[in-house]
């Protein structure tokens, strides 16, 4: 089950946070596990709340006045609640200094106690999404994640068939590597898995023949990535007289994989003798930017194709209307004898 312990929490973030260490440390051993993502009543990280527990407290300029306020016995008593209740590590934010009240009372209860320059607000924006990453479920999967195009790719298929040729030469084109062979995929939120590489396979590529490369040494640090989140994933399968029995080349619908509750769209290609692997996947990839902007190529076509068949039906079929128009203005033909016709005749005749 992933923990974090306040050490490595505080390590990890000490730059990106402006982190100072100034009382409690004697809880850093403290930690945070995979449960704390899903406790009823439990808050993650926020402001400063004596009610209802927060695991850790992130107090303001505004929070110390208020301290600084109470009269001794109340300030006590909340100090204590503060330190005691559920919260594993509190942060001063907004660049203040800490008290000395609170100090002493971070080092009484063993609760780290640091200071950040860092706007309350933005400290919890910056922070919760690092825990959630840390403390999520992770599921390894085989296979080669990429950044193309932007899009976190995830290349599967059996042993040998050739993800690693195709992911070099994605590299090439100017794609990123973020993880060979095993990659760790996590959810960050309710619709989104991200993915990283182990530390000790990071910047390594295996290619057979070849043997590993270090990705980064040879094509510079602009060819990895530390992470990405997943959006397609590209499956590689060799094909069987069923596969192509069984092949929508109209497919209206995309196929999609579920990692960790989420659906991924998932596009299979058939590895053949002389087929650009590398182009198909750019190709499968800019596909599905036009899909999530609301663009379906397939369906355009259909309507296209569905519109020139019922122009060619009309113009086979002549309207009825036409026909009876002819027929309304085309002069009656009378059999009847007149004979002042006869004589408006004879009176023009030579004598």
């Amino acid at each position: 089950m992933p923990q974090l312990s306040v050490q490595r929490l505080f390590d990890d973030r000490r730059d990106k946070l402006s982190l100072t260490w100034v009382g409690g440390q004697r809880g850093a051993s403290r930690s945070l596990n995979h449960e704390a993502l899903n406790r009823p009543g439990v808050g993650l990280v926020g402001h400063l709340n004596l009610v209802h527990p927060i695991l850790i407290q992130a107090l303001g300029i505004s929070d110390i006045e208020y301290l600084e306020n109470l009269d001794e016995a109340q300030r006590a008593a909340s100090l204590e609640a503060l330190c005691t209740n559920e919260t594993v590590a509190i942060f001063l934010c907004d660049g203040a200094d800490a008290p000395k009240f609170l100090i002493e009372a971070a080092d009484r209860y063993s609760t780290p106690l640091f200071l950040s320059l860092k706007k309350s607000r933005t400290f919890v924006n910056l922070l919760r999404p690092y825990l959630q990453r840390e403390l999520s479920e992770i599921t390894t999967s085989h296979g080669v994640f990429l950044d193309v195009l932007g899009f976190g790719i995830l290349i599967t298929g059996d042993s040998q068939i050739g993800k690693s040729e195709l992911a070099l030469e994605l590299i090439s084109r100017g794609a990123g590597l973020v993880a060979d062979d095993a990659v760790e995929l996590y959810q960050v939120g309710p619709e989104t898995i991200q993915g990283r590489c182990p530390p000790l396979l990071r910047d390594f590529l295996e290619v057979r023949g070849i043997g590993v490369l270090n990705i980064r040494a040879i094509f510079g640090e602009t060819a990895v990535r530390p992470r990405k989140t997943l959006r397609l994933i590209v499956h590689l399968e060799r094909p069987t007289k069923e596969y192509f029995a069984g092949l929508d080349r109209l497919q209206t619908k995309s196929s999609t994989t579920t990692i960790l509750g989420v659906e991924i769209p998932t596009v299979t290609l058939a590895v053949v003798a002389g087929r650009n692997l590398a182009v198909l996947v750019e190709a499968a990839v800019r596909h599905y930017i036009l899909q999530t902007r609301g663009y379906d190529s397939t369906k355009d076509f259909l309507d296209r194709h569905e519109a020139a068949m019922r122009e060619q039906i009309e113009e086979a079929q002549p309207p009825e209307s036409s026909s009876r128009d002819v027929e309304q203005t085309r002069a009656p033909v009378s059999t009847s004898f007149d004979p002042n016709a006869t004589a408006s005749f004879d009176a023009y005749a030579p004598e």
